[in-house]
């Protein structure tokens, strides 16, 4: 069964027990002399619910304060009309949008609860008339009231999602502490009432008024505590990571954490256009796209936080998302980059998260160029910039690397030389050698496997890596890259501006651990030795293994 199918059922049954009270039980009757305190009730009711307190993902709302008195005063049919209305806009100014069967879905459990609460009222001997008479049958009321809505509650969400009963019992006891202190609150209103009237109810509504405000004063400096406490400790993460990707991955990690219904996603731009670097694990490609389309079209370059809400555009609000916060983060001089929050509630970010996001951006700035420029100087100091090849630091690291993963399989390592290559810048000039060695590069990279690793060792010797190779295999390897080369022509350019056509040979030495070497060092020297003695001495263009014997 559809949500919308068990939202249809809930609304139906509600229904069905309010034609049955209605006919059951007897109702006050209403004048026009009612209308004054309808109206004050009215708008303490709309206030309790429109300003709720907030603790994570649990709310504190006062509004039975007020339906005590006026179920008390007028029955059923008030109660249930003013907190249907209310309770939908309520929900629709706090989440910008409310789906039918949502906002059905509700109306639904709200009516069952009400219903089932003056059941409990009346069966408990209950009647409209003085608190004295009713104080037994009210607490009837509040209690099937609390129970009623927790067991509907929990039983969509039993039904839906699979949530159990010890899941669920958090929100339950925090809920019946805002049911207590909200009866308290319920018996003085009526007694003010019954004592004073209408100005007694005026003088209520004044300290309820303050009251909601302290509330709300409170609430948003817990937020702000709880945000800001966050955000130190996020940032300062960023101190000590160098990896731009680690980076974004954390933050995209821990931003939804703070907010309900909420989705994070860093974009970076690259060559014009935008590139996802790292997104929240609940945004589903389609949605991410249609982000993407919007940011484009709606808000190309932002140079401040900027925060959208209410309907978006139709592609974003098919994926439940009516409320968005971009903040730029800049690069070395334009902004780069901009990290996202994407809700379902149109009152999820507010004055207090855009100084918080603007607060990250800026920090994110500052991390976002530190990790540039590591990244940028680590690859000068471990890449080749003629080749782009790596470096023999890389290398040797990643032989290390591979050597401590080593079990049993062999790991084989090459060592390359250009054959007469000093020739070559004699004869042509330095940009021809350059020319060669750029040119062989890429032959390497073509006659390897993808798991090996092709170095620039340094001249005019390359370095490649093989792991899993074994002598024989390792030795195909150099055997097909040695006739590659003597095959290749090779384009240069010759000191009177022309270009001309040379061949090429290699010479290459091969050693494999743990076969011939026990080390990164041994086995680095092993495969110059191989190259030098085997195939250097030997006449070059040949490819030569280590041989203990032969090198000595």
């Amino acid at each position: 069964m559809t949500f919308s199918r068990l939202a249809v059922l809930s609304t139906v049954f509600g229904l069905a027990l309010f034609v049955t009270g209605l006919f059951q039980f007897e109702q006050p009757a209403l004048s026009m002399s009612d209308a004054p305190i309808l109206i004050t009730l009215f708008a303490l009711f709309a206030m309790t619910e429109l300003f709720r307190l907030k603790r994570n993902q649990f709310f504190i709302s006062l509004s039975l304060s007020v339906e005590l008195l006026l179920f008390l005063k007028f029955g059923l049919v008030p109660v249930v009309i003013l907190s249907q209305f209310i309770t939908f806009i309520a929900r629709w100014y706090q989440e910008g949008k409310l789906e039918w069967w949502k906002a059905l879905a509700n109306s639904g459990m709200l009516l069952t609860a009400l219903c089932i609460s003056a059941i409990a009222f009346y069966g408990a001997g209950g009647s409209h008339r003085m608190l004295q008479d009713n104080f037994v049958p009210l607490i009837a009321f509040v209690c099937a009231y609390y129970l009623a809505n927790h067991i509907i509650v929990y039983l969509f969400f039993r039904y839906l999602h699979g949530i159990k009963l010890r899941a669920y019992q958090t929100q339950m006891k925090f809920d019946l502490f805002s049911t207590v202190f909200a009866t308290s609150l319920g018996f003085i209103v009526i007694l003010l009432f019954e004592k004073n009237g209408l100005s007694g109810l005026v003088a209520f509504g004044l300290p309820l008024v303050l009251c909601v405000y302290v509330f709300k004063l409170f609430n948003d400096l817990y937020r702000s505590s709880s945000l800001f406490r966050n955000l130190t400790r996020l940032t300062g993460y960023f101190s000590g990571e160098l990896a731009a990707d680690v980076m974004f991955g954390r933050v995209t990690t821990e931003l939804p954490k703070w907010f309900d219904h909420v989705q994070c996603i860093i974009l970076v731009r690259e060559k014009d256009r935008l590139v996802v670097r790292s997104k929240s694990a609940g945004l589903s490609s389609a949605a991410v796209q249609a982000l993407e389309n919007y940011l484009k079209q709606y808000v190309p370059n932002p140079e401040e936080p900027t925060l959208r809400k209410g309907l978006l555009n139709v592609e974003l609000f098919k994926h439940g998302f009516n409320t968005l916060l971009i903040s730029p983060f800049k690069g070395a001089e334009r902004h780069v980059g901009f990290c996202c929050l994407i809700g379902t509630k149109k009152s999820e970010f507010d004055a207090i998260t855009l100084d918080a996001i603007s607060i990250l951006a800026n920090q994110l700035t500052v991390s976002y160029r530190n990790a540039m420029r590591y990244a940028t100087m680590e690859k000068q100091s471990l890449y080749d910039e003629l080749t782009q090849l790596p470096n023999h630091r890389f290398l040797e690291r990643q032989l290390s690397k591979e050597l401590e993963q080593v079990t049993d399989a062999p790991l084989s390592l090459m060592l390359i030389d250009l054959d007469h290559f000093k020739q070559v810048n004699d004869r042509f000039g330095h940009l021809a050698g350059n020319a060669v060695l750029e040119q062989t590069a890429r032959l390497f990279e073509l006659a390897v496997r993808k798991s090996d690793f092709v170095a620039r060792y340094g001249g005019e010797e390359f370095l490649v890596l093989l792991p899993g190779a074994g002598t024989e295999s390792a030795c195909q390897i150099a055997e097909s890259i040695r006739e590659i080369i003597s095959k290749q022509n090779f384009s240069v350019p010759t000191m009177e501006g022309e270009t001309k056509q040379i061949g090429m040979t290699v010479s290459i030495g091969v050693a494999t651990f743990p076969e011939d070497a026990e080390d990164a060092q041994q086995l680095l020297r092993y495969a110059d030795r191989a190259m030098y003695y085997g195939a250097k001495r030997a006449g070059r263009n040949r490819v030569a293994v280590y041989n203990k014997n032969e090198s000595q």
